[in-house]
This record gives C-alpha cells, sequence and structure tokens, in this order.
C-alpha cells in the first residue's frame, strides 16, 4: 500500500478527468455499489473489478470516500456547467413557452422572468446527461449518499437563479407575494429538484422532453390545481 503522505490530483485538474483509469474505476465503483453497496466494498474490489492494482488507485484517490465524492464533486461540476455556464452563452436568449398537455404551444413570447432560468434546452441537456449516465446516477441516489447529490443539485438551480436575475438586473426582495425569499427560493427549486430526482429513480423512463414539458407546465400551474 503506498505512502499516507501521496497526495492524489486534484478532481478539478483537467488532466485528470474523463481518463481510461478513472473510467474503469469508476464503472468498478458503479458495479460494486450494484453488486455490495458503498459499505461493503473495498478498495481492493474496486482495483480488482477495474483489473488495476491497489497502487494505481492511490495515484487518484485517498479511498473509496474519496473516490465517491470526487465523482459526485465531477457530476456536480458537468451539471453545473450545463445548466448556468451554458444557459448564460447568448445563443440561449431565454425563449418562454408554455407547452399543452397535447405538446402544442399555447404562449411564445421573449420575457425577462426569472423563472425562464429553468430554459428547456439547458435542462434537456442536463437530463441527457443523467441519462447517458444513468448507472452512476443510479446507484448513487439510491444509497445513503443519495440526499447530498439531491441538495446539490437544488443549490446549482438556485445559482441558474440567480445569474438569470443578474443578467436581467433584477434587484432582490425580502418576500414574494408574502412568502419570505429565502422560502420562495426552495419552493421553486425543489419543484424542479423533485421532478428530476423522480424521474431518476424511476428509471429515466420518460424522455428528456416530456420532463422538460412536465417542468414547463409546473410553472405556470398551482399546486391546489393538482389536487383532487
Amino acid at each position: 500500500m503506498p505512502s499516507t503522505t501521496h497526495t492524489p490530483v486534484s478532481a478539478s485538474t483537467p488532466a485528470k478527468r474523463n481518463t481510461k483509469t478513472e473510467a474503469r474505476i469508476k464503472a468498478a465503483f458503479t458495479t460494486l455499489m450494484q453488486s455490495k453497496g458503498f459499505d461493503a466494498m473495498t478498495v481492493s474490489d474496486i482495483a480488482r473489478t477495474a483489473g488495476i492494482n491497489r497502487g494505481t488507485f492511490y495515484m487518484h484517490y485517498l479511498d473509496k470516500m474519496d473516490l465517491r465524492q470526487q465523482l459526485v464533486d465531477d457530476a456536480i461540476e458537468d451539471l453545473t456547467r450545463i445548466l448556468v455556464t451554458d444557459a448564460a452563452s447568448p445563443d440561449r436568449t431565454p425563449d418562454r413557452r408554455a407547452v399543452s398537455p397535447g405538446g402544442n404551444t399555447i404562449a411564445s413570447h421573449r420575457g425577462k422572468a426569472i423563472c425562464d432560468a429553468f430554459q428547456p434546452a439547458s435542462i434537456a441537456d442536463a437530463l441527457r446527461y443523467i441519462r447517458n449516465d444513468y448507472a452512476f446516477f443510479s446507484v448513487v441516489s439510491r444509497s445513503g449518499n443519495d440526499m447530498q447529490i439531491y441538495d446539490r443539485m437544488k443549490e446549482v438551480l438556485k445559482r441558474l437563479i440567480v445569474a438569470q436575475a443578474t443578467r436581467f438586473g433584477a434587484e432582490p426582495k425580502t418576500d414574494y407575494n408574502g412568502i419570505p425569499a429565502d422560502y420562495a427560493m426552495e419552493i421553486l427549486v425543489s419543484a424542479v429538484s423533485s421532478i428530476i430526482w423522480l424521474w431518476i429513480r424511476r428509471g429515466c423512463k420518460e424522455s428528456p422532453e416530456e420532463i422538460c414539458r412536465i417542468i414547463e407546465v409546473n410553472k405556470t400551474t398551482a399546486p391546489v390545481d393538482i389536487l383532487w
């Protein structure tokens, strides 16, 4: 086993991301999460399943906890780039569209609405990213670490809203329609996060476009209108 003084490469280092070795380690981690669970797996299990030796593993990660954390960090970093950075690009100016259940556009106009921070194109890209890496998101969401992904997804959505408000020069308020600002933010991001979270837990059965439609309809649907 290598010396504990060895410092692994930072997860944020571009050269580290997406190497073949890390891809094999991630695949091994995902497989073992499915078959043994996080608590039961060992570094030796991960190395053996990945077809590497323990020394190679320790060149990248301190232990299995560090591996899991870096994998989660990488996923959140990618989602942040898709939702916050890419969404701010000029070719993704918000085009607010309300879509009927039948898929027809019932309203379309450009407007400076904060809820337009959840742009269908960026949300769809994020959903495709999740679906393309479904095995990983599935095992992490069903482990004891699942709430970290959920909570951090909410933080990304909050950043998205703040970025949108900044672009529009909107002044922050202490309350919105009588709801304190922190509660209003929580209500807004929790609705979107919960839709995406349920989609993951159900196996990403619906298409990203269908989930985007649900999120769009949710923007203009009062909770009381959903009740029966």
